[in-house]
């Protein structure tokens, strides 16, 4: 990553105004000066104590210019000046990028919206972006910018994250724009604002509440790092939340170098499965994207986010539960966004096992002798998402990684690996922590297999 220096040309029209903290406004001016007529600007008191508003930055193209950091990709800042009282263009390719970090820590903790004021001379989209510092990745959130001046309110509960490293709004230290579309932009103003009555895990158990089909009828349970909410009256929450813990617990005996979770782990069981389905078409389509459990998905985990429907074919505790709870447990412990890898699978079909206490000896068996090209481990362990029928095989090669001591040990250094990597891929770190390459692990564990269940 490179950002460019003060001396740049490109940078010759970007900020003497903009990148300085929020300061009170003087009587009758406005706080956003930048904020065109036509858009709902902030009231005038927000810069006073105790008001909602955190941070500002106002963009002034005919202002001298500065700026501390900037790093620019595809993106170019014309030399002209624009007229008084508007802000910076600038002109970006498709996939361009601009990232600013301020020249003082942002108050992150608190926030919980983002207010963008902009013009675009044409309709186009664009993603609005916060950058985690402690690992480089990225919270964003697309928006659909129309033509003309507009002031955009983003909240912080529709960021999103992708697959690899978790990012965390609270510890972001940059935001910026990545630019879908190519096109000219005129930067106006950037506001932050937030709630100090609420913790961020307050704010997201809040959200997540509110996307239920009746929040009025949501119970809260928590315990420890586990927080379960629930529109399904029959729902024994304490008998999930002991089922979770177990499984907790046996996960640090396997991985005792398991960080602690940085968050809330939350599970949500819905009292039907149209309801679960409709909550996660309610809470993409707020981030801009469109993420929907597939019809064999009996319970679906997404950004931290474990979930199912209520069954009570098991009895008390949905085996489904704890799969999903473990995949959330995971997720927010090792940082490592991972869904459907052969890792997470595997481990989670363990656990849940140990509550519904089926026998897997069968599928095993069917399993080995159907075994081809396809199941070779080299293939299986890519950190790229498995199918279902692919299942079995995580699960087994899991339950012989920690059937040895020494494999044990290894795969439990690896995942801390596999965390700061971004990705559950063994290809790359077998060799060093196992003391062999994929394709010979493979030829030992088929043996091992065969022997068991063959």
């Amino acid at each position: 990553m490179r950002f460019a220096p003060l001396h740049a040309t490109a940078l010759a029209a970007l900020l003497w105004w903009s990148m300085r903290p929020a300061e009170p406004a003087s009587a009758g001016e406005p706080p956003c000066p930048s904020v065109p007529d036509d858009a709902t600007s902030p009231k005038d008191d927000a810069a006073r104590p105790g008001s909602d508003l955190l941070y500002r930055r106002t963009f002034l193209g005919d202002e001298a210019l500065r700026a501390p950091w900037i790093e620019l990709r595809g993106v170019e800042v014309p030399i002209e000046r624009t007229q008084p009282g508007h802000g910076v263009v600038v002109r970006a390719a498709a996939g361009g990028s601009l990232r600013i970090a301020p020249e003082a820590a942002l108050p992150m903790a608190l926030v919980d919206r983002v207010l963008l004021s902009v013009s675009a001379p044409t309709a186009m989209a664009v993603e609005f972006e916060l950058v985690d510092a402690s690992n480089g990745a990225r919270t964003y959130r697309r928006l659909a910018l129309a033509q003309g001046a507009q002031l955009i309110t983003i909240p912080i509960a529709d960021l999103h994250y992708d697959r690899g490293c978790v990012a965390l709004p609270s510890r972001s230290t940059r935001w910026g724009l990545r630019f879908v579309d190519g096109g000219e932009l005129e930067l106006r103003a950037l506001e932050f604002r937030g709630d100090h009555q609420l913790g961020a895990d307050d704010r997201e158990l809040a959200t997540l509440r509110d996307d239920f089909d009746e929040p009025e009828h949501v119970r809260m349970h928590r315990r420890g790092a586990f927080v379960v909410l629930t529109d399904a009256p029959q729902l024994d929450a304490r008998a999930v939340l002991d089922a979770i813990d177990a499984m907790e617990r046996r996960t640090r005996g396997a991985l005792p170098s398991m960080p602690v979770p940085r968050r809330a782990v939350p599970l949500l069981v819905f009292a039907d499965d149209a309801g679960y389905r409709r909550f996660w078409q309610r809470l993409s389509a707020r981030a801009g994207v469109s993420v929907v459990p597939r019809s064999q998905d009996e319970g679906y985990t997404w950004m931290g986010i474990a979930s199912a429907s209520y069954s009570d074919e098991y009895g008390a505790v949905r085996p489904t539960y704890v799969h999903e709870a473990h995949h959330a447990l995971l997720e927010r412990s090792y940082g490592l966004a991972a869904q459907r890898s052969w890792l997470f699978e595997g481990l989670a079909v363990l656990e849940q096992l140990a509550v519904s206490r089926q026998d897997l000896t069968p599928v095993y068996h069917r399993g080995l002798r159907r075994a081809d090209a396809a199941s070779h481990v080299h293939d299986l362990v890519t950190g790229q998402p498995i199918s279902n029928k692919n299942y079995w095989q995580a699960a087994m090669l899991v339950q012989w990684l920690l059937a040895d001591p020494g494999r044990a040990a290894a795969l439990d250094a690896t995942l801390l690996e596999m965390a700061a990597r971004g990705s559950t891929d063994l290809v790359p770190l077998a060799p060093r922590y196992f003391g062999a390459d994929v394709r010979a692990l493979g030829r030992e564990f088929w043996t091992w297999a065969w022997q068991q269940w063959g």
